[in-house]
């Protein structure tokens, strides 16, 4: 039987005060979230942090988190390593790859800076060189396929590409891009920040080598706190840039000649403290989400993005961003309405949603508890606009 749907947006308190129509940047916070951080916060307020069953009971709920994400991922709990966000994952991945001067990494134009900095960055200290690959509205997959395949070739060390575009809602054939760079040697890291949790993932299907993703957007958790699912089979390939005491074995794992051992997965790439309150306010998030059914959370996310595109489609002045395929985004733009004064005013209205840049278009994301009553506040505001 599917969660009622009321009780559902009771837990997520936020989603009720407004249109809530902008998860894609951040979701609303889970009642079963923020209970485990405040129970955490005053644990450490009146109980202190230097206690050892507390230690012991924080490791616990951390590798019970890995395995949260596991499953939200589709992957072995020994592939996951906690992050803190998309762009820490993404930098992970980026700056481990073992480069020599004049390889080069493939990109795109639609990136968010979050992968598509730490690109630069690497070129910029190995003396790489950069593909971006322009796309376009109008593109489809076969020809967003025959854009990066022309780019990529053997020189190609690493695709660096956004599963679910942030700009369009796009979904990008990974599993293709990903057969492409292998057939000549190369990896390929993605930016699952606007598909982590918003659609069912499989990391064997997809056959990704690297796959980030946050926790407060989709995941409805708090900030600080994400994953990088690293295969196993790469993880000779993908360097630890940044060591600490997490990346060890254990604790004595290291000599003075510089020798030292890490974990046998991807706990590897863990450096330091991670704010423990955010890893319990983040583990009892996912166990809510488990407990209402990923496979309904996604399902409802489907349903209430085509019934939200079809709203938005029926308004004269709307122009959608038509994509083949989509996750839980919708991008459009209005008739004589400049993108940043409709965000405002749909804010005074008590629709939340956003703009994005390059092009410049209005950005939906509609999520497993937003409703029909949430649609319709959006349409009537637009329709005021006019």
């Amino acid at each position: 039987m599917a969660p009622d749907l009321n009780k559902v947006r009771n837990e997520l308190p936020a989603a009720l005060d407004a249109a809530y129509l902008n998860t894609g940047s951040y979701g609303p916070l889970s009642r079963a979230a923020a209970a485990a951080i405040e129970e955490a916060n005053n644990q450490q307020l009146n109980g202190g942090r230097l206690n050892f069953s507390v230690g012991e009971a924080n490791q616990a709920t951390a590798s019970a988190l890995r395995s949260s994400f596991a499953r939200v991922l589709g992957c072995a709990d020994d592939e996951v390593a906690l992050t803190h966000h998309t762009t820490d994952g993404m930098n992970i991945a980026t700056w481990g790859v073992q480069y020599s001067p004049g390889d080069e990494i493939v990109t795109n134009s639609w990136e968010h800076p979050g992968g598509l900095l730490p690109v630069y960055a690497v070129a910029r200290r190995f003396h790489l060189v950069v593909r971006v690959v322009p796309l376009s509205l109008d593109d489809d997959e076969d020809a967003i396929v025959d854009k990066f395949d022309r780019a990529i070739g053997p020189r190609t060390k690493l695709v660096s590409v956004t599963h679910v575009s942030w700009k369009t809602g796009v979904i990008l054939p990974i599993e293709r891009l990903a057969a492409l760079v292998h057939a000549h040697g190369g990896l390929i890291a993605v930016d699952g920040a606007q598909s982590g949790g918003a659609m069912r993932l499989d990391m064997e299907a997809l056959n990704a080598d690297f796959y980030a993703i946050p926790g407060q957007k989709w995941l409805c958790g708090p900030e600080g706190i994400g994953a990088l699912y690293v295969n196993r089979i790469r993880l000779g390939e993908l360097l630890q840039t940044y060591v600490g005491y997490p990346s060890l074995r254990s604790g004595d794992a290291f000599d003075e000649t510089g020798i030292f051992l890490p974990p046998a997965g991807a706990k590897r790439y863990e450096v330091g403290t991670t704010y423990r309150p955010a890893i319990a306010g983040m583990f009892n998030g996912l166990q809510w989400l488990e407990q209402l059914g990923l496979d309904w959370v996604f399902e409802r996310t489907q349903t209430i993005t085509r019934q939200m595109r079809a709203a938005l489609a029926a308004i004269p002045s709307v122009r959608i961003v038509d994509t083949p395929t989509h996750a839980g985004l919708t991008s459009f733009t209005i008739d004589g309405v400049a993108p940043d004064a409709a965000v405002e005013s749909l804010a005074q209205a008590g629709v939340l949603i956003r703009s994005v840049p390059d092009p410049t278009l209005l950005r939906v994301s509609s999520h497993f508890f937003n409703d029909e009553s949430d649609i319709q506040r959006l349409s009537s505001a637009i329709r005021e606009l006019g």
